[in-house]
């Protein structure tokens, strides 16, 4: 029966009066929520991964009605990606009742716990990271605040891991986003936030690294059967002993250790620890921290998600290639850079992937003033299986504060070292670098644009990464640069021309819809591909 034919269907029968009614309101009088509380009409389980799939697209799919379902806040009921404990009141025998319950769970990936209940007997079927089941009779109805999060019956191994689908991993980083912004008692800056996940993220990637090479070994990233706090320390001190061993990775980042309370460590890792992130396909794991990417946006600083099919459209434009090095001076959280790596991880053989890895590792540079973007860059580069180290804190644009500010931008970028530049700098008639700061960086793009010989003017942050881009390439060297059309049309920047025709010659423009920003900004833009003379 599809989701569709069975929305009208009406609760009714012995179950409903004598079981389903009375533990409705034992749950709303022992803390839950009503609005929280689904059971008219009934929550539909889909009834194959291939329907889960389908709801997940937003399509119709075959289903089963289940009795009731707790989600996990009022805001989110009717949300898949919140449900949070099943109900069944029918009238099976227990073992038929938990058997039902398993099968519904299995479909539900973010579904804690099952209840079943005939109203004498009942029993909670909790589902493990491993994707094992945890039976426990006559413990009575769930209630708000308890743990649903239960940890396996025995360690995980790295061979227990499930690899996720796609869809699947991009609905539990959306989940961890929720658990620490509403949750979390300890972190409470969006940007702090941010950062913890990351920490944890780079935690379960080591973790899933290092058991690699012994599956049948317990791996670290797991549940403690201790509870909330001893999962938290754990962790912790797991932590401290990854920034030790990989500090190339936290450069830059001072930082003590994870800053968030015991309750959502112990959610972080229910959520992750059963997941095998090591196989998950590169661009899935690229589309799953876009929710990352969307949720460290900030607009009043310039910065605007670039929506994936301009990034794979312009990368494709670049034909990035094995003896290329490339950079994004302005990296954000690495959409570019990934997107460069995935293009060559498709068109190289199998058995040459490693050496796509390679070139990730040596070839590939970011740098971005913001540090929680140079994390999740971080984050996104290891989960491909890059490890990338190249990707920095830093003002690319201001050179003359490296040697104080920035010391470790003096190498990577030195003049002419690049092949290819690719970036999507900030913009805005808001953004400009000073004069002042002109002048002291001799940015000639900024003389160019004033009316009097030898002065400079305050000039848009996008044109002065014209000139960045310039010094990075190498002669011959390509830039692919999305910036507002205006520049290139308006009187205001008639003297544009002249010094674009002294140092790139244009190879092909992109155009960029108005609504692929739309949120965002609303200046129109196209990407542009030059070549330097």
């Amino acid at each position: 029966m599809t989701d569709e034919a069975a929305s009208s269907r009406t609760p009714s029968g012995p179950e409903h009066q004598q079981v389903r009614l009375p533990i409705l309101r034992e749950l709303i009088e022992s803390g839950w929520d009503q609005g929280q509380i689904q059971w008219k009409p009934e929550w539909r389980v889909p009834q194959s991964p291939h329907d889960a799939a389908k709801r997940e697209g937003g399509k119709s799919f075959a289903s089963w009605p289940v009795d009731m379902a707790i989600f996990d806040d009022t805001q989110h009921v009717g949300d898949w990606e919140h449900i949070l404990v099943i109900c069944e009141f029918k009238q099976p025998t227990l073992t038929e009742g938990i058997s039902q319950l398993e099968i519904y769970l299995a479909r539900e990936p973010r579904a804690r716990m099952g209840y079943w209940s005939n109203g004498s007997d009942d029993v909670r079927v909790y589902k493990l990271p491993d994707g094992t089941f945890k039976n426990l009779r006559n413990k009575g109805i769930p209630r708000p605040g308890e743990n649903f999060s239960q940890p396996s019956e025995r360690p995980l191994a790295y061979r227990d891991l499930i690899t996720p689908r796609p869809g699947q991993l991009r609905a539990t980083f959306k989940s961890l986003l929720d658990a620490v912004v509403a949750r979390d008692s300890k972190s409470t800056r969006s940007e702090a936030q941010l950062n913890e996940l990351c920490n944890l993220l780079l935690l379960k990637l080591e973790s899933d690294s290092v058991a690699s090479y012994d599956n049948a070994k317990p791996v670290a990233f797991q549940l403690s059967p201790q509870g909330e706090e001893t999962t938290a320390r754990s962790m912790k001190e797991q932590f401290a002993s990854l920034k030790k061993m990989r500090p190339e990775v936290f450069a830059e980042h001072r930082e003590e250790g994870i800053n968030l309370d015991d309750h959502t460590i112990h959610e972080v890792v229910y959520e992750l620890s059963g997941l095998n992130l090591l196989d998950v396909r590169p661009e899935a794991i690229s589309s799953a921290f876009q929710v990352f990417r969307r949720a460290n946006l900030k607009a009043g600083e310039g910065q605007y998600f670039t929506p994936q099919r301009v990034i794979s459209a312009a990368v494709k434009m670049m034909d990035i290639r094995l003896e290329d090095k490339i950079i994004d001076p302005a990296c954000g959280t690495g959409g570019f850079l990934t997107e460069s790596f995935l293009s060559l991880v498709k068109e190289i053989p199998e058995e040459k992937s490693a050496q796509a890895r390679t070139w990730a590792h040596r070839q590939v540079y970011g740098v971005d003033k913001d540090s929680i973007n140079i994390k999740l860059t971080r984050a996104i580069m290891v989960g491909l299986g890059d490890g990338s180290v190249n990707v920095h804190i830093g003002d690319s644009i201001r050179e003359d504060r490296w040697a104080k500010d920035y010391p470790h931008l003096q190498q990577p970028l030195s003049d002419e070292s690049f092949t290819v530049v690719i970036t999507n700098p900030p913009f805005g008639k808001n953004l400009k670098v000073s004069k002042i700061d002109a002048r002291r960086n001799n940015y000639t793009i900024a003389a160019a644009a004033s009316r009097k010989p030898g002065d400079y003017v305050d000039l848009e942050i996008g044109l002065i990464f014209l000139e960045r881009s310039y010094r990075l390439l190498m002669k011959g060297g390509r830039l692919g640069i999305v910036l507002p059309e205006t520049y290139f049309f308006s009187p205001t920047y008639k003297w544009l021309p002249a010094w674009l025709e002294e140092r790139f010659t244009l190879r092909g423009v992109l155009n960029i819809p108005m609504e692929a920003f739309q949120g965002f900004c609303r200046a129109k833009t196209n990407f542009y591909v030059f070549e330097k003379k």
